[in-house]
Parts: C-alpha cells; sequence; structure tokens
C-alpha cells in the first residue's frame, strides 16, 4: 500500500551546451515582460496532502525567474513532503526542478531527486527539441540514454502548467506529448463536467473536472483512476487531485496561494 501511496503523492505533488544547461539559477532576475505568460512569476501554490481521511503530508509549487546566460527562463519546482508521523513509517521527500524557456514554455532541463522510503533516485533529462531529443542520465549510476520526442515534449511538471495556459471545456479534450522518467507517453485529457469544490479558506470555488489518460502505460497510476480540477477562471488553478485507489483514495487540496497578484487568491477572500 505504501509504495502506491508514494506513487500517487510523486504524481500529485506530482523531470545549449552541458555546461550552459546547467548554470546555477539567478533567481530574483525579472523575466522580460515581452514573455506573455499565463501565470504570475513568483507564484506559490501549497497543497495538503491525504490518503482516505488521514493527513499524510503537503506539497509545494512555484515558478521563480530563471537565466541560462542571456536566454529568459523560468525554474518550475514542486517538493512533496510526508509529515513527520508518515515519515516515521515510510517517509517521503521528492524534489523536482524543470529549466522551461520562457518564449516556448519548453523545458531544457528537467532534475527529480527522490527519496521515498529506503529508495532513492537522482535522474536529469536535457531536452534539445532542435534535434528532436531528450537525454536521460541516472546521476546515481551514471546509465545514459537518448529519446527521440516530438516538438511538443514535455515533462509532467511543466505539463501541468501549460494545462493551465487555456483551459478544457465540458466535453472537450487537449493530447499531449509527455516524458516520464524515460518513457514517453501519449496523454489525453478531457473535461468531464462542471463542479465546485472546497478549497479551505477560499471557500467553494467553481472548476472544471478533468479526466487524463495515458497511452502505452500509466504515467499516475497502475490501478484506478486520476481526476483533477482547475478553477473556472483565469487563474486556471489547480485546486485538487484525486486518486481513487483500491485501498483508499489519495488526494491534495489547494491550501495557500502565495506571489504577485491583486485577485481573491492572494488576499484569501471568500464569496
Amino acid at each position: 500500500m505504501l509504495p502506491t501511496m508514494t506513487r500517487g503523492i510523486r504524481t500529485l505533488a506530482l523531470a545549449g551546451a552541458l555546461a550552459a544547461m546547467t548554470a546555477a539559477p539567478l533567481d530574483g532576475v525579472p523575466v522580460s515582460t515581452e514573455h506573455d505568460l499565463w501565470f504570475p512569476i513568483g507564484e506559490r501554490l501549497e497543497y495538503k496532502l491525504y490518503w482516505g481521511f488521514l493527513p499524510v503530508g503537503r506539497a509545494w509549487f512555484e515558478a521563480v525567474p530563471h537565466k541560462l546566460g542571456a536566454r529568459d527562463c523560468i525554474a518550475l519546482r514542486a517538493r512533496a513532503r510526508t509529515n513527520k508521523i508518515v515519515a516515521l513509517i515510510f517517509p517521503v521527500d521528492d524534489e523536482v526542478e524543470s529549466i522551461v524557456d520562457a518564449e516556448t514554455f519548453l523545458p531544457i532541463r528537467y532534475h527529480q531527486r527522490l527519496h521515498e522510503g529506503d529508495k532513492k533516485r537522482d535522474e536529469l533529462v536535457l531536452f534539445d527539441h532542435d534535434d528532436g531529443k531528450a537525454y536521460w542520465e541516472d546521476l546515481k549510476t551514471h546509465e545514459l540514454r537518448i529519446i527521440e520526442i516530438e516538438d511538443d515534449t514535455r515533462d509532467v511538471l511543466t505539463l501541468t502548467y501549460a494545462m493551465r495556459k487555456t483551459g478544457l471545456d465540458v466535453d472537450e479534450t487537449a493530447h499531449f506529448r509527455v516524458l516520464v522518467d524515460d518513457k514517453l507517453y501519449d496523454l489525453e485529457c478531457t473535461a468531464l463536467e462542471r463542479d465546485s469544490v472546497t478549497v479551505g479558506r477560499y471557500g467553494r470555488v467553481p472548476c472544471i473536472k478533468i479526466e487524463p489518460k495515458a497511452r502505452f502505460g500509466e504515467i499516475f497510476m497502475r490501478k484506478g483512476q486520476v481526476f483533477l480540477w482547475f478553477t473556472d477562471d483565469a487563474r486556471r488553478l489547480c485546486t485538487r487531485m484525486t486518486a481513487l485507489l483500491p485501498f483508499a483514495d489519495l488526494k491534495a487540496v489547494l491550501d495557500k496561494v502565495e506571489g504577485p497578484g491583486d485577485d481573491r487568491w492572494v488576499h484569501d477572500e471568500r464569496d
């Protein structure tokens, strides 16, 4: 059961020259205003994680400025951790970062450090969209693989932000190519219905419920279904993520929004 929960947390909280791609971030350097983004740089989202009714941890997502030489980029970061009680049984501390080109919003470098129980993984992916290849490396064993990709291939973290760009209306379906670990998948996302979700201090929030499905394997769960709820407003925030599993449902619920902006999300206003 615990490995299944771990896979769920990873899902809910959920990957130029090599020297340039691994350059240190210059957080705080503003991204050029010529890039028309659909979310504010500096946004930070915090989620509560539950296994059934049991709180098991928290997850954080943030987007900050990043520079690769003179190239405007965005660092998308996510972290998921079990709380102290659950960590005594099965500790999880996963960190993921994706460096994204600010103009194309395609990933350049994806790095995941995963600590789940007694297992640890440290993997790096470099994307070369011009050449149609991704270079995956296990940084612990130094195993290397070259993966053929398409023009719009993204990692999972970049995809979660890309899905917020235009949103989906009920009965609409969008298709994506996504690289998970060292495998490429076709992902189909369908908007099922309009719904509302209770989001802590924000009250009831109108949302669109979406179901993602993968071809050629399972991205999210080996068994069960996954549903995502995105706000039906300009932000298109993911307010809830639920995995329906045989033993208990795993869910992440939005708890706090921080960063720039003057809307209800930043000022904690209820309906």
